[in-house]
């Protein structure tokens, strides 16, 4: 009798089984076959990322820890500059990669310090060459990027970098514009105001808000000129020149104040009559009773209680005649308005004919 080997044998049992398969399940097997493979492969795959970025995040972990370790000997005065930006040489030329993170503990270094005290650090960025990363990050495409390097360059005030950041003004991401703002204030450069101005007409609530809270940041010194922008053809920057100068207490620029009042654009009149009304100069009331004449609705009723808050006893003979006004509201708002004047209850029951609001201004449980 005739051995068969165990190999023929295999052979023979899957051609006859795959014989009796038929084209449907045929295809089946393969797709199934095919999965299998790429589901291990995509396994394979993943756990091979995984093992790399594991790798590399333990590289980098240590990498940073060492430049804390020596910007926190430089900064107990182990190590002079010369040597810190040797020390840091050697890490870059181990490895080009060092470099990011370096300038990540720069920056990171560099909100612990004053503005006197940029010097130095300026001094190890540009020592490392660092600085023509930055500026390689504020070409890159990604506005994020950009936006990291303009708060470096503004943080450290690279100077040398302000025709780029002049060249990033017409960007339409909100952000990087609050960013190259700021940069540039820091930098002390002022021409870019004019060019903010012509090259972004909108600026947003938001934008404003952000802006103001970093300007508040600033000493008094370093202040951009703001007031320019009540002369802007612009809306929004108008608006936020007037909220600077109440925020800032721009008494000097009440007058300028005062003739926006006859801005086109009931927001910038509003945020006027808000400024006045904050710094309540007497120099304003001209201002505030010729607008009084013209004005109607919300803008009348709170010009009525500015005029009011500012305590002025001539002011009764202007404001009484509101008293009666056909809007209820408008009267209810000359009557507080003189209240806050000085009239006393009787004498307000005699200007109005609604006693409702008198004992409303006077009742503690009406107000």
């Amino acid at each position: 009798m005739m051995r068969i080997s165990h190999t023929d044998w295999i052979a023979d049992l899957e051609n006859t089984w795959l014989d009796s398969l038929g084209p449907f399940q045929l295809l089946l097997l393969t797709l199934v076959v095919i999965s299998t493979l790429t589901a291990f492969f995509l396994v394979a795959h993943v756990m091979m990322l995984m093992l790399v970025r594991n790798r590399r995040k333990r590289w980098a972990d240590a990498l940073q820890a060492r430049i804390e370790d020596g910007i926190a000997i430089w900064l107990a005065g182990d190590y002079s500059i010369r040597e810190l930006t040797s020390t840091f040489q050697e890490e870059i030329k181990k490895e080009p990669r060092a470099r990011k993170t370096i300038l990540n503990v720069i920056f990171a270094t560099s909100k612990l310090f004053r503005q006197e005290g940029q010097a130095t650090l300026r001094q190890l960025l540009t020592g490392l060459n660092l600085h023509q990363l930055c500026y390689k990050l504020l070409k890159n495409r990604h506005w994020y990027q950009q936006a990291y390097a303009t708060q470096i360059i503004g943080q450290l005030q690279l100077e040398q970098a302000l025709p780029l950041l002049k060249l990033k003004l017409k960007t339409k991401k909100s952000t990087l514009r609050l960013e190259l703002i700021t940069a540039m204030i820091a930098l002390g450069d002022q021409s870019w105001l004019q060019e903010i101005d012509y090259t972004s007409t909108h600026l947003s609530d938001w934008e404003q808000i952000v802006l103001l809270e970093r300007f508040r940041r600033l000493n008094a010194d370093q202040l951009p000129p703001f007031e320019i922008w009540l002369t802007s053809a612009h809306t929004d920057w108008v608006l936020f020149g007037v909220r600077l100068c109440r925020h800032f207490n721009r008494f000097d620029q009440v007058p300028e104040l005062g003739n926006l009042l006859q801005h086109p654009n009931i927001r910038v009149q509003m945020a006027v009559l808000d400024a006045l009304d904050y710094l309540s100069p007497p120099e304003a009331i001209p201002f505030l009773v010729r607008f009084m004449h013209e004005a109607t609705g919300d803008l009348l009723r709170t010009t009525l209680r500015v005029l009011g808050n500012q305590g002025d006893p001539e002011l009764v003979k202007l404001i009484a005649p509101y008293a009666t006004h056909a809007d209820s509201t408008v009267q209810f708002s000359a009557l507080s308005a003189l209240k806050e004047v000085g009239l006393t209850e009787i004498e307000l029951r005699q200007l109005s004919s609604d006693p409702r609001y008198i004992d409303h201004l006077f009742d503690p449980k009406l107000q």
